[in-house]
């Protein structure tokens, strides 16, 4: 048969027309299923142009017909002939749609058959495929509903509407039913479910998904009815992620594919939520990224022991670097400040212990059997409403949590609880075990499992408060410690302005020590000694944050990878890159040891540093001997060419690979290959094997490397074999997409049989079969270049079996040594922050303060860091001040309390914010911007009454808020605590504030802790120095100005003893550019209103 032509468009049309076919657009069959058309063709057609025709005819795609069904629906018609119609290339077809039509075309039984009956369309075209019947998931069990949804700030939309219309039911698809299945699971939660290449959201949460992520929304036909999808590429997830999970506080479950027994199946592997995430690249490696567990219990009856008030259980952790610490809070002040302290993006309150303590509270006060319902439920609201209240950043994602009722049950599902541990306290106990069955129901992937067995291994670290310095909420935020309470960033905050450190791990602890100094001495005067060691050793101190920067890498993250089964080779590079980082330290500190004097307090210092450390060189050589880092560089390299290529992939890639850029550039000369290994490759045909592993570290590997390399060298003969037989280096063996092994031949075809047959190429066949071609290359099969190819694919997929199984053997040797490897790498970070204050200290001019246990304070011109650096960026001076806190002597000098009085603008609340900062910095263990000798005796806390704002949420006014600090500041403050105030009393009336100003004074006064109290009420010192009661231990100072010849004024910003009863509001108010009638006005009114008090 002669090779098929275009022929009888029209005439097939007619002639399929005649066979009386009813066309209806609703409906379709196939040819495959439905012979409707069986007689043999009298003549050759060709396919494509059949196609066409029919599509003309019947609005047929051409490419849904194939050759053999052409043939026959053309049959029945009469040949003709048209014009010739340009070729084209149709995908091969087993089906094509039809409409639904009549036909008289006989059946077995010689009667016509039937009309076919209506089926309903699809919404998509997809290729067909063997139906499978899917089990649909069953109902959720209780511990996969034990999440309450959420009570924070930031309202849900993404709760379900109603979906009774919804269930799952024969009707829906297999996809469709797994899918609702899953959002009834999952409640609250975007579902976003794989599907090949993609991420999509179906029926009511589709639109939300689309609203959000700016995305298309479309709509596909599920069961008779329109479903709305949304959806986006997988390798976008982590960019939605950010959106969904930290920008708009949303959970995501994610359900994946499978494979197993061959079928592809869904499930939710992870629900996603702002404090479960592990090693997002969106993270900011340089803070922590802690979720918080809250227990309540209620302390025992009676009067000594409060009376049925609450007390708090609290654990923290973060789930990317295995820091996990717990706590015990008195109540519900303490619990909010530690809350804002840990700064954690998620909160998990334990529902089950607040319903208890409501009904134990409850029944405890009642004297009589009355208790009703609402009273426990009004108790039990109003605690969750404390709670949720006591969370001070409205982005922090809240959740109630019910855990699972205790089990006999042994299975890995059961959480165990961590070790005993004496310091812990069993509410401490409870709530990790809370928090820990929460990760579960976040965590589904059987890979997670291993790190809920890793956190239960060993307990986490109790954190008694009375250790570290406590700094309540609004402190934290006044003195703007992490962050500018402006514009929320850490530029100008004290974090930024003292940040040294140069490894991801380090800038985290110094993020915690500035959140949580220490009280105890011992502790301090450690971290002090080490940097003034080495302030006085700049070499040293350089050598040191050179090997950190280089190599210190972020093993705790690393780790966690690891554990997770998250990691990739670079991850074990990184580990061996840190072991060899604090392999070095150690070797500079002992270097360093060799030049002090035997016995000194220095070398006592680096002495007792290193021997901290745990050696762990033998991993390092293991990592090292068996990893080819280059091959590593190489992909990174590939992978960060190919990122500036595809949009919406660079970014990511850029980041995954940031930290490799500098081993890429590093590596050099020994990127490439080496002269022996050039010539080892001479000979060997195509490129040579990447070995991730280098085969000398395993006998396994060596041999199929050689079995390996073999073939590449019979493949090199085969070619030269090839181009001799067939004259010319213009043919070449190679391996081509959709095709396979072949012989490539360019611009020139190749005969059938070699020429010379009989002589060369003796013993090989060499004989070609065509594979395909073009106007410039011919391809070739050879069935002993198959042969070859296949045992080279097979060789190298057997080595990249060994491969696998030697990376795991090396992950199981590190998660081995991760105890070991997690002490070292918190040395490495207590370094790195203690190199960033010796750093600091020179770069500001700081000087190191003596600490002890008394309650004085003596600070030699103080100065603000922020502030002073802002200044010196606008050319000019800060102005320091000193101060002198004591017990009052015998003839009535000293005091604990300072009354500050001046003008608007005068440095007052400079200077206190001044003496808080730095005494932060003294007890974290750096440096101070003050003179030598200043002294400081040990600070508790630290309260701050520093401005207030209207809280119209909690409908709260100024005063009220006010009020409310003032209040917790007088029942909490200890002799050994450092009080802050500023402008008390400013929100209500002048008589009314200075009378509240005047009681908070004496109030802390009596208490006797150190207060350094900032006012314009001049009128409060009158007060003081009327009462000889009072007076005592009470100084004052006031800053002042300077007027000039045109009326103007000049800030002094210096500290002077006395009382100044002008606040110069009015000269402010000039500077601030107020109208000259607005001045006027003003001026007039005050000069009256001091007539009629009798003021000058």
């Amino acid at each position: 048969m002669r090779p098929t032509t275009f022929a009888g468009v029209a005439r097939a049309s007619r002639t399929i027309c005649d066979i009386h076919c009813d066309v209806a657009t609703s409906s379709r069959v196939t040819l495959s299923s439905y012979s409707l058309l069986t007689c043999r063709s009298q003549r050759a057609i060709d396919a494509s142009r059949l196609a066409t025709a029919m599509s003309r005819s019947f609005s047929i795609h051409p490419r849904r017909c194939n050759k053999k069904q052409s043939e026959e629906a053309l049959a029945e018609g009469s040949a003709s002939t048209t014009a010739p119609v340009t070729k084209r290339r149709t995908k091969r077809s087993t089906t094509v749609a039809y409409d639904s039509m009549s036909t008289q075309i006989l059946g077995a039984d010689g009667k016509p058959l039937s009309a076919l009956s209506p089926l309903i369309p699809p919404a998509t075209r997809n290729r067909r495929t063997k139906a499978r019947i899917k089990p649909v998931s069953p109902p959720a069990s209780d511990a996969d509903t034990t999440t309450i949804g959420s009570t924070g700030a930031t309202k849900h939309a993404s709760d379900p509407a109603p979906t009774s219309d919804l269930e799952p039911s024969p009707r829906w698809p297999p996809l469709a039913a797994s899918v609702l299945s899953d959002m009834a699971r999952f409640p609250s939660t975007i579902l976003l479910t794989r599907v090949g290449g993609f991420y999509e959201s179906y029926f009511h949460q589709a639109p939300l998904l689309s609203s959000i992520l700016s995305i298309k929304l479309a709509i596909r036909k599920w069961g008779g009815q329109e479903v709305p999808m949304a959806g986006f590429p997988v390798f976008q997830l982590e960019k939605y992620l950010k959106i969904l999970v930290l920008e708009k506080n949303l959970l995501v479950a994610i359900s994946e594919e499978f494979r197993e027994h061959g079928e592809i199946v869904r499930r939710v592997n992870r629900v996603v939520s702002p404090g479960t995430l592990i090693d997002e690249k969106f993270l900011d490696p340089f803070q922590n990224n802690f979720i918080v567990g809250v227990s309540a219990e209620v302390k025992g009856g009676g009067e000594e022991q409060g009376d049925g008030r609450l007390r708090f259980g609290i654990a923290w952790l973060d789930v990317g670097t295995a820091d996990f610490n717990t706590a015990v809070c008195e109540d519900l002040k303490s619990l909010r400040d530690e809350l804002a302290r840990i700064g954690g993006r998620e909160v998990v309150v334990d529902a089950s212990t607040i319903d208890v303590e409501g009904l134990e509270a409850a029944n405890h006060t009642q004297d009589t059997t009355s208790s009703t319902v609402e009273d426990v439920a009004e108790r039990q609201d109003r605690v969750k409403l404390d709670i949720r209240d006591l969370v001070t950043d409205p982005s922090v994602y809240i959740s109630h949590f019910q855990p699972p009722p205790p089990s006999s049950d042994t299975s890995e599902s059961t959480t165990p609880l961590p070790p005993p541990s004496v310091e812990m306290d069993p509410l401490e106990s409870l709530t990790v075990q809370s928090l820990i069955s929460y990760l579960r129901t976040r965590l589904l992937s059987p890979t997670t499992s291993t790190l809920f067995s890793s956190l239960t291994l060993t307990s986490p670290s109790h954190q008694a408060l009375s250790s570290s310095m406590q700094i309540d909420a609004h402190t934290l935020a006044a003195l703007e410690i992490r962050s500018t309470s402006n514009t929320t960033s850490t530029r100008g905050s004290l974090l930024s302005t003292i940040r040294r450190t140069v490894s991801k791990g380090g800038a985290r602890l110094l993020t915690q020590w500035l959140c949580n100094p220490s009280t105890s001495l011992s502790t301090i005067e450690a971290r002090l000694d080490l940097v003034e060691l080495l302030l006085k050793r700049k070499e040293l101190r350089e050598d040191l944050r050179g090997v950190l920067r280089q190599g210190a890498g972020d093993v705790s993250r690393v780790l966690q990878k690891l554990i997770t089964r998250r990691n990739d080779e670079q991850d074990l590079l990184e580990v061996r890159d840190s072991i060899g980082a604090m392999n070095r330290v150690k070797e500079l500190m002992a270097t360093e040891m060799g030049f002090m004097q035997e016995g000194s307090k220095e070398k006592g210092v680096l002495q007792g540093l290193c021997e901290k450390f745990n050696d762990l060189s033998d991993l390092a050589a293991k990592l090292g001997d068996a990893i080819d880092e280059r091959v590593i560089a190489a992909r990174l390299e590939r992978q960060e060419n190919l990122a500036h290529e595809v949009e919406g992939v660079a970014s990511d890639l850029r980041e995954s690979s940031a930290s490799a850029r500098s081993k890429i550039r590093n590596l050099g000369s020994k990127s490439n290959k080496t002269q022996q290994e050039e010539e080892w490759e001479e000979g060997l045909w195509g490129d040579s094997f990447e070995h991730l592993i280098r085969p000398s570290s395993s006998k396994l590997l060596t041999s199929l490397t050689r079995q390996y390399q073999s073939l590449r060298r019979s493949a090199f003969r085969f070619e030269k074999d090839f181009q001799s037989t067939y004259g010319g280096d213009f043919i070449s063996l190679r391996f081509v997409m959709g095709q396979g092994y072949v012989i490539h031949s360019r611009g020139k075809a190749l005969p059938s049989t070699p020429p010379n047959a009989s002589t060369e190429g003796e013993g090989e066949d060499l004989t070609v079969h065509i594979a395909g071609k073009n106007r410039s290359t011919h391809t070739y099969y050879s069935s002993l270049w198959s042969s070859l190819g296949s045992r080279l694919d097979q060789a190298a997929k057997e080595i990249s079996a060994v491969e696998a199984i030697e990376l795991e053997t090396l992950r199981q040797s590190v998660l081995t040594h991760s105890s070991r490897l997690r002490t070292n790498a918190k040395l490495l970070d207590q370094i790195d922050v203690l190199l960033g204050f010796s750093q600091a200290a020179e770069e500001y001019s700081l000087s190191r303060p003596i600490l002890d246990d008394s309650t004085d304070m003596n600070i030699l011109s103080a100065r603000h860091l922020s502030v002073e650096l802002g200044l010196l960026e606008r050319g000019r001076l800060f102005t320091p001040n000193s101060l002198s806190l004591t017990s009052p002597a015998p003839q009535g000098a000293g005091g604990k309390v300072h009354v500050i009085t001046g003008p608007n603008m005068g440095g007052k609340s400079t200077f206190l914010r001044s003496i808080a900062l730095l005494t932060i910095l003294a007890q974290c263990g750096s440096f101070i911007p003050a003179l030598p000798n200043s002294r400081l005796g040990l600070v508790d806390r630290i309260f701050t009454r520093i401005g207030a704002n209207d809280d119209v949420f909690r409908d709260r006014s100024t005063f009220m808020v006010e009020m409310s600090e003032v209040g917790e500041i007088l029942n909490r403050a200890t002799e050994k605590s450092l009080v802050i105030a500023d402008e008390i009393g400013r929100g209500t009336s002048n008589l009314t504030g200075i009378a509240v100003g005047f009681a908070t004074l004496k109030t802390l006064r009596e208490r006797g802790c150190r207060t350094l109290f900032a006012s314009h009420f001049y009128e409060i010192c009158d007060l003081v120095q009327s009462q000889e009661d009072v007076k005592e231990g009470v100084e004052f100072w006031a800053t002042d100005v300077e007027e000039t010849e045109v009326g103007g004024i000049v800030y002094s910003h210096v500290l002077r003893p006395g009382v100044n009863r002008e606040s110069y509001g009015l000269q402010v108010a000039r500077l601030a550019r107020l109208p000259d009638s607005t001045l006027k006005i003003a001026e007039e009114t005050l000069a009256s209103l001091k007539a009629k008090t009798g003021q000058p």
